[in-house]
Formats: C-alpha cells, sequence, structure tokens
C-alpha cells in the first residue's frame, strides 16, 4: 500500500483542469441544449482554459462556441474561429482537433452552399476522429458526413444513415436517433424517394412517442412534407396538427418562432381545399417572418399567396403576388450571394486567406445555377479588356433564349432551369474560344459571350455554330416537343464611338432585339 506521503498530491490546480477537461468533453458531445446556457459554458471554458495556460483545450471549447454561433446564424465568425483552429491544430499537430475543426468547416460551407467543400471536411472530420473517440462524438461526426452525401443526392447517403443509426441504437441515444432519422427523410424527400421519407419519418415518430418525447415543428414538418410528396393531404394536416400548441410552436430549434412550420401547414390545407384557413395560417405566418426578420421563409410566403388566390379564382391578383415573389427572391438571392462571399471573406483574412483568395473571389463571380460567369464578373472584366493598353478588337455577343416562358409555364420553372444549365454547358463546350474570351450569364434567359480577337466573319461563322449547337441539341427528353432555340445579336468595338461597356452592350442589344424582330433563332451581327 502507498503510504500518505508518497502520494501525488492532489491540489486546487489539479483538480480545476480535471473540472475543465470534464467540461469540454461533455460540451463536445452534447445533443440536445439551451443555445445561451451552453454559449455560456462554451465561453467560460475557453476563459478557464487560458488560465491554466491549456491551449488545446482553449481551441476546443472555442470550436464548441463556434458551432453554436452558427447554430444562431453568425456563419461568418463561426468560420472564421473555426479556420483559425485547423490552422493552429496543423501547426500543433493536434489530431482531435483537427477532426473537430472540420466538422465544425463541414456545417459552415453547408450553409454556404459550397457542398464539395463540405464534403472534403466532412470526410476528414471523420477519418481524423480517434478510434478511442467518445461513441457519440463518432455518431456527430458520421451523421454530418451522411448529411452532406444526402444533400449531395449521392447514393451512398441512405446506407451511410442506415450505419450510423445502428450506432446510435447501441448507445441506447434516443435524441441522435431521432435526428438521423429526421434528416434522412428530409434528405430522401431532396432525391424524389418519397416511401423512404415516410418509413424514416414514420419510425421516427413512433421512437419520440415511445420515449415520451414529443417531436418539434421541425420533426412534424419533416412528416407532413413525406406524406405530401405521396399526395397524402388529409394524414399531412393531421400530423401538423400537435404543433399548433402555442408551447410547441413558439420553441422552433432553428429560430423561425415556427413560421417554416406555418408554412407547410398552409400549403397542405390549400391543396385539401381549404382555402380560408390556409389563409388564415398564412397571414400568421407572415406576422412571424416580419417580427423576427425572417426574409427567406416570408419570400417563400409570397408563392404560396399567389397559389391561394389562384385556388379562390383571383388571377389577377394571383399574377401580381406571383411578380412580387419573383422580384424578392431575385433580390434575395443576390443579397445571399453578397453574404456569402462576404462571409468566405471573413474566413479568409489571413496569411491563409490571400492564399486562397483568388478561389473565393471566383466563387462570388460564379451564377450559382449555371457555373457561367455573373453580371459582376462582366461588369468588371469587359471594361479592363476594353481600356488595356494597345486592346485589340473586341466583340461582344448577346444571347436570349427564345419564347423561354413557355418552357417556364408549359414545363416548370424546374425544366426551365435545366434548359439553363444546358445552355449554360453548350456555351462553354463552343462558345467562348480563344485567350481573353469568356461566356457569362447575365440574368434570366439571358447570356454574353466576349470575344476578343475575331473579324467580323470569322465572328459571324463562329455565333452561328453556337446558334445551331443550341437548336440541334436534343431537347424532347427534357422540353417534350418544345424546340429551345437563341436569337443573337453582336457588335465591336470597331464600330462605337467610344471604347465602353455600355455602348458595345447597347449596339449588341439593339442587333439581338431585331434578331427577335425578324423571326429568332438567328444572329445579327450588323446593321
Amino acid at each position: 500500500m502507498t503510504s500518505l506521503a508518497a502520494r501525488p498530491e492532489v491540489g486546487p490546480a489539479t483538480e480545476a483542469l480535471a473540472r475543465l477537461v470534464a467540461a469540454v468533453d461533455e460540451l463536445e458531445t452534447l445533443s440536445r441544449f439551451d443555445s445561451a446556457e451552453a454559449t455560456a459554458r462554451a465561453e467560460a471554458a475557453v476563459a478557464d482554459a487560458a488560465a491554466l495556460g491549456r491551449a488545446d483545450l482553449e481551441q476546443r471549447a472555442r470550436l464548441v462556441r463556434a458551432d453554436l454561433l452558427r447554430r444562431r446564424g453568425a456563419v461568418a465568425e463561426a468560420g472564421r474561429i473555426a479556420q483559425d483552429v485547423h490552422r493552429w491544430a496543423t501547426e500543433a499537430h493536434a489530431r482531435h482537433l483537427l477532426a473537430r475543426a472540420s466538422f465544425v468547416l463541414t456545417a459552415v460551407f453547408q450553409e454556404l452552399g459550397d457542398l464539395s467543400g463540405a464534403l472534403e471536411h466532412a470526410v476528414s472530420a471523420v477519418d481524423l476522429l480517434d478510434d478511442d473517440a467518445a461513441p457519440a462524438l463518432r455518431v456527430d461526426h458520421l451523421v454530418r458526413l451522411a448529411d452532406v452525401l444526402g444533400l449531395s443526392r449521392d447514393a451512398a447517403a441512405p446506407e451511410r444513415y442506415a450505419a450510423v443509426l445502428l450506432l446510435a441504437e447501441e448507445l441506447g441515444d434516443v435524441d441522435r436517433q431521432v435526428r438521423i432519422l429526421n434528416n434522412r427523410s428530409y434528405t430522401d424527400q431532396l432525391a424524389g424517394r418519397f416511401e423512404d421519407a415516410l418509413a424514416a419519418s414514420t419510425r421516427m415518430q413512433a421512437l419520440a412517442a415511445e420515449h415520451g418525447r414529443p417531436l418539434d415543428v421541425g420533426g412534424l414538418d419533416t412528416v407532413a412534407r413525406a406524406l405530401m410528396g405521396l399526395g397524402r393531404f388529409d394524414e399531412a394536416e393531421t400530423a401538423l396538427l400537435p404543433g399548433l400548441a402555442p408551447e410547441v410552436l413558439g420553441a422552433s430549434a432553428d429560430g423561425d418562432a415556427g413560421a417554416d412550420f406555418l408554412l407547410t401547414l398552409a400549403e397542405v390545407q390549400r391543396r385539401r381545399g381549404a382555402v380560408d384557413a390556409a389563409q388564415r395560417t398564412l397571414v400568421e405566418c407572415v406576422r412571424r417572418c416580419r417580427r423576427h426578420g425572417l426574409t427567406a421563409i416570408r419570400v417563400r410566403a409570397r408563392a404560396e399567396q399567389a397559389e391561394l388566390h389562384a385556388a379562390a379564382g383571383d388571377f389577377r391578383a394571383a399574377f401580381e403576388e406571383h411578380k412580387r415573389h419573383v422580384a424578392e427572391l431575385t433580390e434575395l438571392q443576390s443579397a445571399q450571394r453578397d453574404a456569402r462571399a462576404r462571409t468566405l471573406q471573413a474566413m479568409y483574412e489571413t496569411t491563409e486567406a490571400r492564399r486562397q483568395s483568388r478561389r473565393w473571389r471566383e466563387l462570388s463571380l460564379r451564377d450559382p445555377l449555371t457555373g457561367l460567369y455573373n453580371r459582376r464578373y462582366v461588369d468588371e472584366e469587359l471594361p479592363r479588356l476594353l481600356e488595356a493598353p494597345g486592346a485589340e478588337l473586341v466583340w461582344v455577343a448577346l444571347l436570349d433564349l427564345d419564347h423561354f416562358k413557355t418552357v417556364n409555364d408549359t414545363c416548370s420553372h424546374a425544366v426551365g432551369d435545366e434548359v439553363l444549365r444546358a445552355v449554360a454547358g453548350l456555351l462553354q463546350e463552343t462558345g467562348a474560344p480563344g485567350p481573353g474570351s469568356f461566356a457569362a450569364r447575365l440574368g434570366g434567359e439571358e447570356f454574353v459571350l466576349v470575344l476578343p480577337g475575331p473579324d467580323a466573319g470569322a465572328l459571324a461563322r463562329h455565333l452561328e455554330l453556337v446558334r445551331a449547337a443550341v437548336a440541334a441539341h436534343p431537347w424532347a427528353g427534357l422540353t417534350g416537343g418544345l424546340p429551345v432555340t437563341v436569337s443573337v445579336g453582336a457588335a465591336s468595338t470597331a464600330e462605337v464611338a467610344d471604347r465602353t461597356a455600355a455602348q458595345l452592350l447597347g449596339r449588341a442589344d439593339a442587333r439581338l432585339y431585331r434578331a427577335k424582330r425578324e423571326g429568332r433563332d438567328r444572329v445579327v451581327v450588323t446593321d
């Protein structure tokens, strides 16, 4: 037996460190928690670790705080902290910290819409996690990987969810099982697998009921959406009813004050034919959107309001509401792109940022639908080309899809988006050869080609090849019997008094409209 004198001394500092380690371990594995309380605990852990000189524990606590900030919408700050910790961990060869930083960065990139970046970090978060890591932590990392695969419509996602669900069942962790089933149902819906989505959400309902844990509005919404995808609207409304209880509706875990849930309920009621009830529900949804500044949900609510006007037979009001929806949606998408660019900039403000800035700048100058350059790139690059000393002849060609509204109205806006992507692909293949040339989407169904160098004859022949490539593309599988063609108007710097982008685009635009007036599906390069 060791004598009392020989035993290692356990003083206040050692006890404080033990408490800190336990606190950080617990914070990393929290499943359900009050955000304000958890934030206070994480900030206290950061301060305690700094006071004890334990930089590793300080960085772990910072990552917990970053993930909490992200959940509250502070994505830029969360990303900046996670990148900072990732750099520290790389230099310190701290494997666990690298795994945790990648875990947070997965969610950051996911919210920024960069699923390839999210997948890269999700794989690292799983691979770098030590074998002796807490089982709950491993479940969380595996769930986040499954989520990214599901959002990417990857066929491996269902298998990933099934495997991690087994781990959560072995742990007896009901909260994590519910979350896994909810996320699987949601991503199955995105992939159009509504039967699978309903199976997962039904299992989630049963599990929650068995353990006396009522679903929140997010879970109820997931169940209803699966039923809606199968056309079972009566059952969908029944599934949503528990969420109307004030204590449930006001406790939205996503911070949307139940507005998203109410929007789903309004849609279900309209599809059931209960137009008056749907209108009352939508009014409450909009009220909550205004009160809490929920712009994205408010824009979606406009689309639902247009559907309600149409269901009531007021087609003029439906049309006006649809126009407002489109205008606000365009404004919102622009604001979201700008916000993503600012977030990425904030994440990369250090030396690492300078090394990566070209990539993130490129992302901000790309159209998210087609992958082509956007109007911002044209506004920056075209004047640079025109103003360069000794600049050569520059052509600008504006291309506009003919009768594109008919495609949207007849086949759906989703098909219209696919048409735009296909045309963009054709432009990338055939539209912008040679150094300095590029293709961009200006907005809607309008594209631009900027082509330095060719003479008028070569330019006309090239644009005719582009026009013919669009017309000859096999559109039938996408649009049925509707053809897809483009009208093209082009102008060069040799034809304008001043080498300005405005003059060049203006002349090209005039020729584009001439091509429209003369029958469409043609190229006009002279007056």
